[in-house]
């Protein structure tokens, strides 16, 4: 099956166009966007239908809009022209075939046209692209002896992919020594369930004994109640007069120490009535002991005012000030910028200041410098221009002697030209020897004369003596031509010994001689063509030396320059910006020295500013804070003259509030002096002592009331206080309470747990649940068994279907693969070969074999071509497709490049190539190919 015609009414970025390719290679040129791969998509969906849009395929609608699809002309040994038309319909599109007889066919039709092939049985055969090379890369020696392997035997992909995945399902129902997989987790989970069976039957043989315990239980605590009733009683009373014993003792004590305090009656809260007294009379004190050194200290003259007459004027004159200094600034500034300009300036046409500021820079002089400018560049170029021939003629020179020397290798022979001019004198007497021959061959025919003229009379004479005269008239017909004959070609001479030499030696020759001369000829006046060629170009050289180069421009330049103070190689297209520069510089430097000059003058106005500044304030002060500082000290006066007003009243303050002190004090006294009587105390001293024994006759009441409190509550225990009890008994009652209360707990948890046990029993279902899922589980694990099983079955097939296909497709394949391995490395590698484990070797032509993962990845490239080629040649007659590849050589070297050209042009006498690629080399290295560019390709219009 070959493709002649591509006719795409709307696929992708395509819209009406009509591709013609060779029946036998089609290289598809264009740059990356082009649009190669959507016709390279066009074919191979045109003919397997488009892909859904479930799939993660690219469907190529016309981005445009209008008719989608197209068709493909195709010629099948079997079946003859077909075209084969795909539009937009149903989910893959709707297909029409049209074959040479007049019938028509759809999808059952194109079916059998394509030998029941998919689009995925095609790719995998006879559609390959670099993306599938690239990955070879990443592959594990496994995964890399796989690819080959379904690579060189059609339908291995399929079911290799198949064993995968039926091993990842078997492997994930069973492992012998697995723990995940599903059978391993069900016998685990039944061996567990079988062990709680055995729990569950065991338990319910316990509840007859759980119930006489239970009953037991029950009996042994009411008897603990009873003696824990008992022995709590008696820890009552023993505990009871623990308590009262120590209160009655302490109500004793505090009772004979409340009757040893003397006095009878305090004042309410004296102590601290008193404190407070105190208190207030120390603060007033410290206050007027305070008040009394302020007066003291108080200034009593008044410190004189300052002038404030020349402050006040300079504070005036603040915006003056302000404004000279933003002047200064500013002019500080600017010539600070000047002075950056002048120094980049300089920097720029790299002159010394003296130097640059000395130069001329007039009009005049710029008008002379543009004219030798311009004078230079027209002689430079007029030198260049001179140079440019002599080179060129140097350049045809060596072309000349380069083609004269490539055509005295074709040089005529000696031996050539001897013969040439041997057959120039010979060719004369080779005529006369032919024609001489020629004549002879015409008096061998004489004897046909002699034969016709005797004829003629024996016919003549028996028809004469039968008187048949029609016959005697033929009879003397033939006679008379015989004669007739005879007089004609007259007798022959015979040829010479040296003529039958010249026509045995150059006798049919005669054109081979002829064109033997006019090369000789040809030869000849080529090369005297290319003589004169050559002394042509010699004289032009010699003229083109001997004319001098004029300089006499360029030195009045550098001259001008050196004048000037600039570098004489200075560049003529900047010369004259540095012209401009300098201009710059001396206008620059004008400004500069009259900046300075402001700039002195407004700094001898800043220093008789600060002079008067410096006499007012008596001392030196910053330019840049003057104003501050004058502020400052006008605050600070300001201050002093209020500070003065305030001491006078802060002094009248003060006598008025000693005065208030004064009087507090007396008050004070007053106040202590009726707590003292109140309490009978004399001094301020026997009032505390007497405070605090009141104090302590209060803290002893307070004491006194709780205890006979706690007295009170528990009864009578004063006249049961000299009865004898044994304190003794109490640890061994308390021990045995405890004892009680252990054993009560330890009977009630197992009470408790045998109850729960007991109920459990009689309520649970669990065993039954339990068994119904044990047989459940065992089901489910005979299933899982089934399961296996089957996949195991089914691997097992594919092993041995492997094995067969490997044994019966595979040898002729890898035998036509290792040919062309062995071509497409020229001769480096010798084959390749399987191993028994199933991968791939290569074999160097030295006898040693590398995995195919060791292998460069050009290498790898070419081992899976060699193997897919091989695989295409085998089906050539089964399935003879087209073989699509899409720049599958980018890898390739040229050498091993040029080796897969060569191997595809044999191959392209029985099958058609369509080779799509972005590399313009492609189109020079690839002989005899039909290039089409895609961007180029005519547009024509279809409905």
């Amino acid at each position: 099956m070959k493709i002649e015609k591509a006719i795409i009414y709307g696929f992708g970025k395509h819209q009406d166009l009509s591709i013609d390719l060779n029946g036998r290679m089609t290289l598809l040129y264009g740059a990356n966007e082009a649009g190669k791969t959507t016709i390279q998509q066009f074919i191979v969906q045109t003919l397997f239908g488009y892909p859904l849009r479930t799939q993660n395929l690219q469907r190529y609608e016309p981005k445009a809009g209008g008719k989608y699809g197209g068709q493909l002309h195709l010629t099948d040994p079997v079946y003859g022209k077909v075209i084969v038309e795909r539009v937009k319909g149903k989910a893959a599109g709707e297909v029409t075939v049209y074959f040479e007889d007049g019938t028509r066919g759809s999808d059952a039709e194109l079916k059998m046209l394509l030998r029941d092939y998919d689009r995925a049985a095609f790719e995998s055969v006879f559609s390959f692209s670099i993306h599938e090379l690239q990955g070879l890369e990443k592959m594990t020696e496994e995964e890399l002896s796989r690819t080959l392997l379904a690579s060189g035997t059609t339908g291995i992909d399929a079911i290799t992919k198949l064993e995968d995945r039926l091993e990842k399902e078997m492997a994930g129902i069973f492992k012998k020594s697995g723990r995940n997989p599903e059978i391993n987790q069900l016998v685990e989970e039944l061996r567990a369930m079988e062990a709680e069976l055995k729990g569950l039957r065991s338990r319910a043989e316990l509840y007859r004994p759980y119930i006489g315990r239970l009953q037991e239980i029950e009996q042994r605590l009411r008897l603990i109640d009873e003696e824990e009733d008992r022995a709590s009683e008696e820890i009552k009373k023993i505990e009871k007069q623990q308590q009262a014993a120590p209160l009655i003792e302490k109500e004793k004590g505090l009772q004979n120490e409340l009757e040893s305090l003397a006095v009878r009656a305090f004042p309410s809260d004296g102590q601290r009535r008193m404190d407070r007294l105190m208190d207030r009379l120390s603060e007033a004190k410290a206050r007027a002991a305070f008040l009394e050194k302020e007066a003291e200290s108080t200034i009593s003259n008044e410190a004189g005012s300052d002038d404030m007459g020349p402050l006040n004027a300079l504070l005036a004159r603040e915006s003056e000030w302000h404004q000279m200094r933003s002047v200064l600034r500013r002019k500080q500034e600017e010539a600070i910028r000047l002075e950056d300009d002048r120094r980049r300036l300089l920097s720029l046409i790299g002159m010394e200041e003296p130097a640059a500021l000395q130069a001329d820079v007039s009009l005049g002089r710029e008008e002379e410098l543009i004219s030798l400018v311009q004078q230079a560049e027209t002689e430079e170029e007029e030198n260049r221009y001179a140079d440019r021939k002599l080179a060129e003629e140097k350049a045809k020179l060596a072309e000349a002697e380069k083609e004269l020397k490539l055509f005295l290798s074709n040089e005529p022979s000696e031996s050539e030209r001897r013969m040439a001019e041997e057959w120039q004198g010979l060719a004369s007497k080779v005529a006369e020897a032919r024609a001489a021959k020629r004549a002879q061959k015409a008096a061998n025919s004489q004897n046909v004369s002699y034969a016709i003229t005797g004829i003629g009379l024996l016919t003549l004479a028996i028809s004469l003596w039968q008187s048949n005269y029609l016959l005697a008239f033929i009879g003397f017909l033939g006679a008379i031509g015989g004669l007739w004959l005879l007089l004609k070609n007259g007798k022959p001479e015979g040829l010479g010994a040296e003529q039958e030499a010249l026509l045995s030696r150059y006798g049919g020759k005669e054109t081979e001689y002829a064109a033997l001369i006019d090369r000789l000829d040809s030869y000849d006046r080529k090369l005297d063509g290319y003589i004169e060629q050559i002394e042509a170009a010699k004289r032009s050289i010699g003229k083109l030396s001997k004319e001098g180069r004029s300089e006499q421009a360029r030195f009045a330049y550098q001259n001008f320059l050196q004048r000037l103070g600039l570098s004489p190689d200075a560049s003529r297209s900047t010369v004259l910006g540095l012209f401009e520069k300098l201009r710059e510089i001396h206008a620059v430097a004008l400004k500069e020295q009259r900046m300075i000059t402001e700039i002195a003058e407004l700094e001898q106005e800043q220093a008789e500013w600060l002079a008067h500044a410096e006499n007012v304030l008596d001392g030196p002060t910053p330019a840049d804070e003057l104003y501050a500082v004058l502020r400052g000290e006008m605050n600070r006066r300001q201050q002093q003259l209020a500070a003065l007003e305030k001491r006078k009243e802060q002094a009248a303050a003060i006598r008025q509030e000693l005065e208030q002190l004064h009087a507090l004090m007396a008050q004070i006294h007053e106040e202590q002096q009726d707590l003292m009587a109140e309490a009978n105390a004399q001094t301020v001293d026997e009032f505390y002592l007497l405070g605090d024994e009141w104090q302590k006759k209060v803290q002893i009441d307070r004491e006194l009331a709780p205890i006979r409190s706690q007295l009170q509550v528990l009864g009578n225990v004063s006249e049961a206080a000299g009865e004898q009890w044994k304190e003794s008994d109490l640890p061994q009652l308390e021990a045995k309470l405890q004892q009680l209360k252990e054993e009560r707990r330890t009977l009630l948890s197992e009470q408790a747990e045998k109850q729960q046990f007991t109920n459990q029993l009689l309520t649970d279902e669990a065993y039954e649940v339990q068994l119904q899922l044990f047989n459940e589980k065992k089901e489910e694990l005979a299933d899982m068994a089934k399961q296996w099983s089957a996949r195991k079955a089914i691997t097992e097939a594919i092993k041995q279907t492997m094995e067969e296909l490997k044994e019966k497709s595979l040898p002729a394949v890898i035998q036509n693969a290792q040919a062309y391995f062995e071509k497409l490395t020229a001769g480096s590698y010798r084959g390749m070969e399987m191993t028994q484990e199933g991968s791939f070797e290569a074999v160097r032509k030295d006898g040693m074999r590398f995995h195919i993962a060791e292998l460069s990845q050009a290498t790898k490239e070419q081992a899976y071509l060699s193997l897919r080629l091989a695989l295409a040649v085998s089906m050539a007659e089964s399935h003879p497709f087209p073989i699509i590849m899409d720049d599958p050589f980018v890898h390739f070297d040229r050498r091993r490049l040029q080796q897969m050209i060569n191997l595809i042009t044999e191959l392209q006498e029985d099958h058609q190539f369509v080779y799509f690629t972005c590399h313009e080399m492609m189109q020079q290295v690839w002989p005899d190919v039909y290039v089409i560019d895609v961007a180029t390709i005519e547009r024509s219009v279809y409905s």
